[in-house]
């Protein structure tokens, strides 16, 4: 009889176990960025990189977000926070859950979406009616929020980098910006070294300025060769490096009183046979 006792408690918890450690892979990522990072990370390889003014960066990147892990990650930040949202797809949250986890941005969701959708709503369909905006679940937690509508493996568009421009020419000194995207690499990482461009050129090569971003944890926007299990053509990989190159070269000049619109001076490097 004890034998029998032992061995339905031992099935009982590895039932539970099995139960537990499935419901952590499906929504781990729901609700904890593992790829979380702040300008103020300390890595040991930045020795190597000049690292002019980026203590001094008050901004974050990361996936998309789970707002009461953010909050707590940002307990320490005064000030006004702002989410930099860079997602152009359909997105929101369903009871707290970022709908990208869902699969509500793609027409075709993988297998790992579905236990989720079922869990979430009680059915693998897409429940858009349950679906509050980002600017909602945002200001519930008490930021401030901005949507740059930039596509997935692209760059910044002429409009994106003007709203960009806007956000950081007119932020409070006490401002903190979090950049995010879907899973906080690509957009993100443009949005990250863009700041860092803005407050740190020319002071900072542009060379130092990509890899302290890459060893902070974002995409190292300077390496064109395709992946290989990625999904960015060698082309989109290399048009993204010379928008930043351009970028820089903008905002070098734009800094001793030049062009300050960035469609004006894409404008002039066309016609002089630059662009």
């Amino acid at each position: 009889m004890k034998d029998l006792l032992k061995r339905k408690y031992i099935l009982i918890c590895s039932v539970l176990f099995l139960v537990l450690g499935c419901l952590f892979y499906l929504f781990f990522d729901g609700f904890y960025d593992t790829n979380f990072r702040t300008m103020q990370d300390q890595v040991v390889s930045l020795k190597d990189v000049d690292v002019t003014g980026l203590g001094e960066l008050r901004a974050s990147g990361g996936t998309s977000v789970s707002f009461s892990d953010l909050k707590k990650r940002l307990l320490h930040v005064n000030g006004p926070k702002i989410i930099i949202d860079g997602i152009r797809e359909f997105h929101g949250y369903v009871n707290g859950v970022p709908t990208t986890l869902l699969g509500y941005h793609t027409t075709k969701p993988s297998l790992r979406h579905l236990p989720r959708r079922l869990l979430m709503t009680g059915t693998i369909e897409k429940r858009p009616e349950l679906v509050i905006s980002e600017q909602e679940e945002a200001q519930k937690y008490g930021f401030e929020y901005v949507n740059v509508r930039i596509a997935s493996k692209s760059y910044p568009s002429d409009e994106n980098v003007a709203e960009l421009l806007s956000v950081f020419d007119n932020l409070p000194a006490d401002a903190w910006l979090h950049f995010h995207c879907h899973h906080g690499t690509g957009r993100t990482s443009v949005m990250l070294v863009m700041f860092d461009i803005l407050r740190n050129a020319p002071k900072v090569a542009l060379q130092d300025i990509i890899k302290r971003q890459h060893l902070l944890g974002s995409t190292d926007l300077f390496n064109t060769e395709k992946w290989k299990y990625g999904t960015y053509t060698k082309e989109q990989l290399e048009n993204r490096k010379k928008f930043i190159e351009q970028f820089y070269a903008f905002i070098v000049q734009r800094k001793i009183g030049g062009i300050q619109k960035w469609s004006d001076w894409k404008a002039q490097q066309k016609s002089s046979g630059n662009l």
